[in-house]
């Protein structure tokens, strides 16, 4: 079922029932005035025939006329019989209308008794006279009333259909400009594809409004599916180049290698180049696998201290790389031991040594600046080389997997080492930023949030 259809139905169920509950407090309200009207119409006939049996001899002859006069103006099927107080009847032949003592009795005790005996309304009265006490029971039927209530159930019932039927037309009408912006969202998205994803749903004119809110967020989500297919596209049009060389260089030397019979050293030379190119190969599927795994794979942020950390991830780079050219500068006054991080070890120190041998490549082994600092939120780890530098264009396009500078396309490398370290960054909720100069040097600042003891 539509949302519109659902709305209208809805709305109607509960106007209708809103409607109905008012209806029917009104047509009980005029059924009990009108039925106390005709009780009491019912107890005047009764009290008039009292006086014309009765209290002749209490009244005046302008009085008695009066009593007269009213007598005849009977009710519908009006029936009236008098009792003396032992129960008698008197002045009216009971005929096939009898009241039982049990009744008559209440009367007594009660004075005045009303109830409804089906259709028919009964009022009895206990009337008192010079001459004795008697009980007078008057019943008739409230046709007039009865045709009224009718009347007025027909004029509701029409009425609630007549106030549905245009509920139902204003709903829809009202339905239809509600979800006018949805539909306009919907027809947009059906034809988006790879290529227009990148072209806005539009959102001038529109209310500021939850539909409003939902576009702009549904635009902000092509947006970055938009950014992903590129990333996607570069990635693998970077993957299949960065794969394919190692690979032709590796059936380039095998096909030479086998179109002669070779000496054993030329075969070890065509052998190491295999194996160079093998390893080129496994480095570049090592890195794309964890940076795979960094995306899907949760890793759990242990509380660590900083210290151990720093000059353990030291220890090893000097350790295998013995031509690094490090200078270590400690510019805080913080305790090493009292600074902590919530993170995951092992993967902060593969992020920091790719950017410090990075640093160390792409200065030609030129001495490289590492500074510790700290501010009251992070911990700050620059890396300053004077290196070749990078083009200001892009410096924003360096996290990419397999992006390269135009500078950097002759150095060794695979353009995966910052893009890698950038994601291990984010894991941590920390930030990488670059500043360079063409032909000066690069400085590449990590920005890790400090943790406290718990």
């Amino acid at each position: 079922m539509k949302i519109r259809t659902r709305l209208s139905l809805q709305f109607i169920v509960l106007f209708a029932f809103l409607l109905s509950a008012v209806l029917i407090s009104v047509y009980f309200v005029v059924a009990k005035h009108w039925n106390n009207n005709f009780f009491k119409q019912l107890e005047d006939r009764a009290i008039t025939v009292g006086h014309n049996y009765l209290a002749e001899d209490n009244f005046t002859k302008a009085e008695f006329d009066e009593v007269i006069r009213k007598f005849p103006r009977t009710l519908p099927h009006e029936q009236i019989r008098i009792y003396t107080s032992d129960f008698v009847p008197t002045y009216i032949a009971e005929g096939d209308l009898k009241w039982s003592k049990t009744l008559l009795q209440s009367v007594v005790e009660k004075k005045k008794i009303q109830f409804q005996d089906g259709n028919s309304f009964v009022v009895g009265i206990y009337y008192k006279d010079n001459s004795g006490n008697y009980i007078i029971i008057a019943k008739a039927t409230n046709v007039n009333g009865a045709f009224a209530l009718q009347q007025l159930k027909t004029v509701m019932l029409i009425s609630l259909f007549i106030a549905l039927l245009i509920t139902f037309l204003l709903a829809r009408y009202f339905s239809n400009s509600f979800l006018r912006p949805i539909k306009s969202i919907i027809n947009n998205i059906q034809h988006k594809n790879i290529t227009t994803l990148v072209h806005p749903i539009p959102t001038e004119g529109m209310s500021k409004d939850e539909i409003k809110t939902l576009s702009e967020n549904i635009n902000k989500l092509c947006e970055r599916l938009h950014e992903s297919f590129d990333n996607q596209q570069s990635f693998i049009s970077h993957a299949s180049h960065e794969l394919k060389t190692p690979i032709a260089s590796m059936l380039g030397n095998a096909e030479i290698a086998l179109r002669q019979p070779r000496s054993s050293e030329e075969y070890q030379e065509v052998l190491q180049g295999v194996v160079t190119d093998a390893i080129r190969i496994n480095q570049i599927i090592s890195n794309l696998l964890a940076i795979s795994q960094l995306d899907s794979a949760v890793y759990p942020l242990q509380f660590n201290t900083f210290e151990p950390f720093w000059w353990n991830m030291i220890d090893h780079l000097i350790t295998h790389q013995s031509q690094l050219n490090l200078n270590l500068n400690i510019a805080t006054e913080e305790d090493l031991g009292q600074l902590y991080f919530d993170g995951n070890g092992n993967l902060l120190e593969l992020a920091l040594s790719n950017i410090i041998l990075n640093a160390h490549k792409f200065s030609f082994e030129k001495p490289i600046e590492l500074i510790l600092s700290t501010t009251a939120t992070h911990i700050i780890i620059q890396v300053k080389d004077q290196g070749i530098g990078i083009n200001k264009e892009d410096i924003e396009k360096l996290t990419l997997p397999f992006y390269r500078s135009n500078n950097a396309l002759g150095i060794d490398g695979t353009g995966l080492g910052l893009s890698l370290s950038s994601k291990i960054l984010q894991l941590h909720k920390g930030k990488l930023t670059i500043e360079s100069e063409l032909h000066v040097g690069t400085t590449v600042s990590i920005h890790i949030p400090k943790s406290v003891i718990k």
